[in-house]
């Protein structure tokens, strides 16, 4: 049966409404921290921008007849929630729309376009959150206002939840909602929600001729490491062996150094494979690490995927702070590193960390300072089943694909209320964009074709989901 003409919305002038959403959202500086101050937002003022953009959101909701509001954690640092509620009398779980309004500083001096101007030029939207993640922002604004407008029965609420703080781990956003007020994330009688939608998932990838439309359902774990070390304070002119700077620099290249065993985890090999890198499969199932190499390095174009697809097949230690003395010739007393760690579902976070310890050495002291656990989602599930069936009737030619990613979102902190979280942001690129190489990097941008296409898609896997 066809759906009925009020049924269909119009997407021409839906996907306007969602580059005007974006512009808009990207002209809000929202960076985390807020209290950095206008040097990490070009020269703007950052402060409130959370609750600035939570605010936009809770108005283009309302305007659609939907109720929303806007909680803060702290003065200024908003999330926007909202309620489309269920029609039919014993719904089932809700559906989550998940988002974050919070993006990172910008160095504006390496922009071509002003980071916030949001930029419309030969169909490309310039600024910071273009990609991570305003784009999915309006695209989930869009699907809320689809789905209200709709006269099609809901079997589901579905809940609109765009956060702040997602880039610092959430404190101030979902890890402090989902303790909190957990019953933002559930049905009104307690049940979780059946699944969230979130970001990263959902973009195209060309290997080797393939397109293929990754489907996260799947992300590392983190352990953000602190390495203190003490010393004995002096005159520069004057050295000695207790030099704090000296030992982290010595802990941080052991650390930096130390070979990281690969390890096949069955997502990433289902992956490796659809991408036509069967190659890598055998390689780092015999653990040949200059297999692994020559592969990637062969089959794969672009560094940056490179990379992520090495990451993805084993733990990460990434040095990427050091803070030790005040003056050139000051010996300083203490300092500290700050070391990104990725951890693989199935790894053993506290006996990883022990391990850095002892790697490290007894002349300083590794510690957590923020640790959460991988998420893991089925890639069988129904949800899933939906976004392939979406993604091959809007692109027959694509390749769906579950995958994992090496980040970190906000399924982390839904993940504690057993909820299962799917990264699906569909947005079809041509091959020469270099999207993954986007995130957090000068001259963010995305194609409003990109956004034409995925805003349909994204639609078809909520009210699928929704409508049961």
């Amino acid at each position: 049966m066809r759906k009925r003409a009020a049924e269909i919305p119009d997407w021409d002038r839906a996907t306007d409404q969602l580059v005007e959403h974006l512009r808009a959202l990207i002209r809000i500086p929202s960076v985390n921290p807020p209290e950095g101050g206008p040097a990490l937002a070009a020269g703007r003022d950052p402060t409130g921008g959370e609750t600035a953009a939570a605010r936009y959101c809770a108005d283009v909701l309302a305007d659609a007849g939907i109720a929303a509001e806007v909680l803060e954690t702290a003065p200024g640092r908003g999330s926007c929630f909202a309620r489309l509620p269920a029609t039919v009398r014993h719904p089932e779980p809700p559906l989550i729309l998940m988002s974050h309004v919070d993006v990172v500083p910008v160095e504006a001096s390496a922009w071509t376009h002003d980071p916030f101007g949001a930029d419309l030029e030969d169909g490309v939207i310039w600024g910071r959150g273009a990609v991570d993640m305003k784009q999915m922002v309006a695209m989930e604004l869009g699907v809320m206002t689809a789905l209200a407008a709709s006269p099609a029965p809901r079997r589901r609420d579905v809940i609109f939840a765009s956060v702040a703080d997602e880039e610092a781990g959430g404190v101030f956003g979902a890890l402090h909602w989902v303790r909190e007020r957990p019953d933002l994330f559930q049905a009104t009688d307690g049940r979780p929600a059946e699944a969230a939608i979130n970001e990263v998932g959902g973009y195209t990838v060309t290997i080797g001729g393939r397109r293929i439309y990754t489907i996260q359902v799947a992300e590392k774990g983190i352990i953000w490491t602190r390495i203190r070390a003490s010393g004995t304070p002096g005159h520069g002119s004057m050295p000695h062996h207790d030099n704090p700077a000296v030992k982290l620099a010595a802990a941080v290249t052991r650390l930096a150094t130390a070979p990281r065993p690969v390890r096949l985890i069955p997502v990433v090999a289902d992956f490796l494979t659809a991408l036509g890198l069967g190659s890598v499969v055998r390689a780092a199932e015999a653990g040949d690490e200059d297999a692994i190499r020559n592969e990637l390095e062969t089959r794969v174009e672009d560094p940056v995927m490179r990379r992520s697809l090495d990451a993805m097949l084993r733990d990460t230690v990434t040095p990427n702070v050091i803070h030790v003395g005040q003056k050139m010739n000051v010996i300083a007393g203490s300092g500290e590193a700050e070391v990104d760690v990725r951890t693989l579902p199935g790894t053993d976070q506290e006996a990883f960390l022990a391990a850095l310890q002892a790697r490290a050495g007894d002349e300083v002291i590794v510690e957590s300072v923020h640790t959460m656990p991988p998420v893991e989602a089925s890639p069988d599930a129904p949800i899933v089943a939906l976004m392939e069936r979406a993604l091959r009737h809007a692109d027959p030619e694509g390749i769906p694909a579950p995958m994992m990613i090496t980040p970190g979102t906000d399924a982390k902190a839904v993940a504690l209320l057993d909820i299962p979280t799917y990264g699906f942001s569909p947005l079809r690129l041509e091959p020469d964009v270099p999207f993954l190489s986007l995130f957090h990097a000068h001259d963010e941008r995305v194609p409003v074709s990109a956004l034409r296409f995925g805003l349909p898609v994204l639609h078809e896997v909520a009210s699928a989901f929704v409508r049961g």
